[in-house]
């Protein structure tokens, strides 16, 4: 059974830890500049929606930064804006010392984009001027890796789809400046290589592009950032509905990514302009199986089957009795009480992980692989029971592991995967 990882919650936890910052933020009168393009009734179809999505993050930003204490200039550009309006918009913006940061939706239009760099590098709360920002990566990409960390702690591949778009790039330079193994892939390459990452984060903006074909149980996390509302008044991710059930983590559309961007912005504005040292919002660590515990357990069901089935077949037609007496040769009660526990669920701390001291930290790796059976509703019962799991839970020795991750799960005999060919040639 598939978990959300709600980017709900982290604004709403933002929003609780930045909101003492409200009284010293609302008298001085400071503001945030949101400017974004309003799209002709004769563009077409594809732009009109793209900047619907705009519309809606820009809408999201007012709300986010007005919480803070901020004015928001909520500032839209009519259709035919030329280059001299949308410089002077910038350049007003620039000049006045009460604003304090400055986003310029994307997309902008074509003969507009090249003017966004006239925007103050100062004030450039999202990182669109890139090497000349203060930011490595806009908001988006932050909140993504930031998603993507507790998830990333026993060194596993992560698939970037989208890895040549603006969002894509960021989310690529921070992972990878995180010392991750990255699987690269845009327009052109092969999607259904995601199969074989541990992690897939998707950043396309078009809509259903993963599937059933590309997802797999193992997949411990999918990172969804694709936002496309419908005409029905719905929105569409990445990832195609009937593909919601397979992985252990997804970031749902809507309720996903877009929240978590909000938080990344307030988290930056607050840092900048008030407190320096305010402190983060957070992605609390959940349980997975990695994807040698899903072999393991996928490899167990067989045998447990044979097994079932030979018991079945020296206890036909020989009476209760005999039966009773087959089983007890199979193991005492009390063993069979033991195994029955462990499978339910190994992150229980009872007697027999409080026996084990430190090993019973290891999750699965300590005790064995997972229960024969379904390895997706095995994790699934980790988490109902509240334990740490296999790499997603806390070190329970010392508290969070460094780096406020979890800890890393201990897998001593099993080999370093293989890195993934280099991708084709992308757009």
């Amino acid at each position: 059974m598939t978990e959300h990882v709600s980017g709900r919650d982290v604004l709403r936890q933002a929003k609780e830890l930045y909101q003492p910052y409200r009284d010293a933020v609302e008298p001085t009168g400071q503001r945030v500049a949101i400017i974004r393009f309003e799209p002709a009734a004769t563009d077409p179809q594809d732009w009109r929606v793209r900047l619907e999505a705009s519309k809606v993050s820009a809408e999201q930003k007012v709300k986010s930064f007005e919480h803070l204490g901020f004015k928001a200039d909520h500032i839209v550009m009519p259709p035919g804006t030329t280059r001299a309006q949308f410089a002077e918009t910038l350049d007003r913006a620039n000049q006045d010392p009460a604003t304090r940061a400055i986003i310029v939706q994307f997309p902008p239009p074509a003969h507009l984009r090249p003017l966004v760099e006239r925007m103050d590098p100062a004030k450039d709360i999202d990182a669109l001027l890139k090497g000349r920002s203060q930011y490595a990566a806009c908001a988006t990409a932050e909140g993504i890796c930031r998603v993507v960390q507790p998830f990333a702690q026993d060194d596993p591949t992560i698939a970037v789809v989208g890895s040549k778009g603006f969002v894509g790039q960021g989310v690529v330079h921070t992972l990878r400046e995180q010392g991750h193994r990255l699987m690269e892939l845009d327009a052109g390459d092969d999607l259904r290589r995601v199969r074989d990452a541990d992690i897939v984060v998707s950043v396309t903006g078009n809509p259903g592009i993963l599937g059933p074909d590309h997802l797999r149980p193992h997949h411990r996390l999918v990172v969804d950032s694709g936002f496309v509302p419908q005409p029905d008044g719905s929105v569409r991710g990445d990832v195609q509905r009937a593909a919601y059930g397979i992985p252990q983590h997804l970031t749902p559309v809507p309720g996903g990514i877009g929240p978590v961007e909000m938080a990344t912005l307030m988290e930056r504005v607050v840092r900048r302009e008030v407190d320096p040292a305010a402190p983060s919002w957070k992605v609390e660590p959940r349980p997975y199986l990695t994807k040698e515990q899903m072999a393991q357990g996928a490899s167990a069901a067989p045998a447990a089957s044979v097994a079932a089935a030979a018991g079945r077949g020296s206890t036909a037609g020989q009476g209760s009795a005999a039966g009773q007496a087959t089983s007890a040769t199979q193991g005492a009660p009390e063993s069979r009480t033991t195994s029955a526990k462990q499978t339910g669920s190994t992150s229980q701390t009872g007697p027999t992980n409080q026996a084990a001291g430190p090993a019973s930290q290891t999750g699965s790796a300590a005790q064995g692989p997972p229960a024969p059976g379904n390895p997706v509703a095995q994790a699934a019962k980790l988490r109902g029971a509240g334990g740490a799991g296999s790499g997603g839970g806390t070190n329970t020795a010392g508290g969070p592991s460094a780096g406020g991750g979890p800890a890393a799960p201990v897998r001593p005999q099993l080999p370093q995967q293989p890195r993934p060919p280099a991708p084709g040639p992308g757009r």
